[in-house]
């Protein structure tokens, strides 16, 4: 169970232990609250263990530690002669996404593969070899908000778990992935016998959009990450026939209009699922775009490129379709040449559960020359969870675009936030930028 600290200010209770303990913060009063239970629980010969918030205001003499937001909660534990579950987001949270999440069912958000889980390394390299002790293993969790049957928990959690029990179970330098994943492919079979519902999208095909030959076209890639060759199709509007390309993929496909691309591995014993990624494209699709900063390092997978590539981002944080800042970005295209344009716009993502914020404003100007900007006007931030658009009635002829994206500040009181993010907003722009 959680609650949030502040809610323990009005609380007559709370404010009466404060003032008795001489406790000066919420940080406090949950530290002695924490330390008090342990002495409850030790009297009845257990010991607790709790996600790593219980480091905030002073950990309990005997507590172990879930070390969750990052691997910062067991590297403190551990240093402080307290052990410590590993069980981080970036590898080990099962709810997320597995593949691409168009071709996935819903979930939370995140990307965690098979190969990142099996990548994963539990004891931190920061740590002393005297320190080692104290890291107990690593935990996988499914949480569930977003799984509604057993079969989908099934899903999320195999094969996944089987390449954390492998890292958990093999000395680093006997761990192979090439290996296990040859006599992970051989288990399918036996898991399908025992009707347990395995997902197979490590088999399933990449698509990722490239700058095109010329501005305005895009270069699509696709890659299997277990090696070996695979077939696609392509399909224009309406999207419900094929065109002539259809066979063995063997390099980047050219497009420069809408169209549907599918992807598949397909050999004997074994069929993946089908990928799908469908562009459209307007004005500024495959046009020359800059940033006046980079995205933050975590939430940078594509660049700049991902704001122009033809795809819409969906409702979730995903790293493959989604950039974000911690401050304030300009964003410039050039289309170009001066065309007559009647609306911009850009979409922001708003999950304030993973310390994502709405930007507080953005501004749309427009240039001939690339060098003097007139403002057109602003749009502030709107209220609503999920992807926000944010749109503006151009009516001119420009061949500059910019777009002004005004960060919001700190993350609110009252607002999930991690130690190290509480002075920054991770928001984020959405990966298609429409003209």
């Amino acid at each position: 169970m959680s609650v949030p600290r502040k809610r323990g200010r009005p609380v007559p209770s709370a404010r009466r232990a404060r003032k008795a303990e001489g406790l000066k913060d919420e940080h406090e009063l949950q530290s002695w609250f924490i330390q008090r239970i342990e002495k409850f629980v030790n009297a009845k010969g257990r010991k607790i263990i709790g996600w790593d918030e219980i480091l905030e205001g002073g950990l309990a003499p005997n507590a172990a530690v879930m070390s969750w937001r990052g691997t910062e909660g067991g590297i403190a534990a551990a240093r402080s002669g307290h052990y410590a579950v590993m069980s981080p987001g970036s590898h080990c949270y099962f709810d997320h996404y597995q593949g691409d999440p168009a071709n996935e069912p819903l979930a939370i958000g995140g990307y965690t593969t098979v190969q990142k889980v099996y990548s994963y390394e539990p004891i931190p390299a920061e740590l002393k070899p005297e320190e080692h002790k104290y890291i107990l293993g690593a935990q996988g969790n499914v949480w569930t908000e977003y799984i509604l049957t057993p079969e989908h928990v099934e899903y999320m959690a195999v094969p996944r778990m089987l390449a954390l029990a492998e890292v958990l179970w093999t000395p680093k330098e006997k761990r192979n992935e090439a290996d296990f994943i040859a006599r992970l492919e051989r288990e399918f079979p036996r898991l399908e016998t025992m009707k347990v519902n395995a997902s197979k999208s490590l088999y399933q095909v990449s698509i990722r959009p490239g700058q095109g030959p010329k501005p305005g076209s895009i270069a699509v890639g696709m890659t299997l990450a277990t090696g070996g060759s695979f077939s696609m199709t392509e399909l224009q509007p309406p999207f419900d026939k094929t065109t002539a390309r259809l066979g063995v993929y063997t390099g980047p496909v050219i497009i420069d209009s809408d169209r549907e691309l599918h992807g598949w591995l397909q050999r004997e014993g074994l069929t993946g699922p089908i990928s799908k990624r469908r562009f459209f494209f307007n004005k500024a699709t495959a046009q020359k775009i800059t940033l006046s900063t980079p995205p933050n390092e975590r939430y940078n997978d594509g660049g700049a490129f991902t704001l122009v590539d033809g795809i819409t981002a969906q409702e979730k944080r995903v790293n493959t379709e989604w950039l974000g800042w911690r401050e304030g970005v300009t964003i410039t295209v050039d289309l170009g040449s001066e065309q007559d344009v009647r609306t911009a716009g850009i979409g922001a993502l708003n999950e304030t559960y993973s310390w994502i914020h709405m930007p507080e404003q953005v501004e749309f100007s427009t240039s001939n020359d690339g060098k003097t900007f007139v403002s057109q006007g602003s749009v502030k931030a709107r209220p609503g969870v999920g992807r926000n658009a944010y749109k503006f009635d151009l009516v001119t002829r420009t061949r500059y675009i910019r777009i002004t994206v005004k960060h919001p500040g700190k993350i609110p009181e009252g607002y999930p936030r991690c130690r190290k993010c509480s002075v920054d907003v991770p928001g984020r722009d959405r990966g298609a930028l429409e003209v």
